[in-house]
């Protein structure tokens, strides 16, 4: 299963990599993966889901192959995720 999330954005490039950076130490928090930049994109490692973040100018993507056992709640992931994302793209 693999969730797959896309925003459009007018924010600078860097206030968009430091959003990214709180989205991943709130998903990192929340649930308990790591991350670490590769250029321009945040890879995110867990032991139920692997994927990234891109930080692009003008859009953000984010995707993320689940395991088995991630993928039972991933309409909740998706969901989260997005909802947090909207979020975060408003108020900045």
């Amino acid at each position: 299963m693999t969730i797959f999330i896309e925003r459009n954005h007018d924010m600078p490039i860097d206030e968009i990599t430091a959003l990214s950076e709180q989205i991943a130490e709130e998903l990192e928090q929340e649930y308990g993966l790591s991350w670490s930049w590769q250029g321009n994109r945040l890879m995110i490692r867990h032991a139920s889901a692997r994927g990234f973040l891109l930080s692009e100018e003008g859009k953000v993507t984010i995707e993320l192959k689940l395991g088995f056992a991630a993928s039972l709640f991933s309409t909740s992931i998706e969901s989260h995720i997005s909802e947090r994302l909207d979020r975060m793209l408003l108020v900045s």
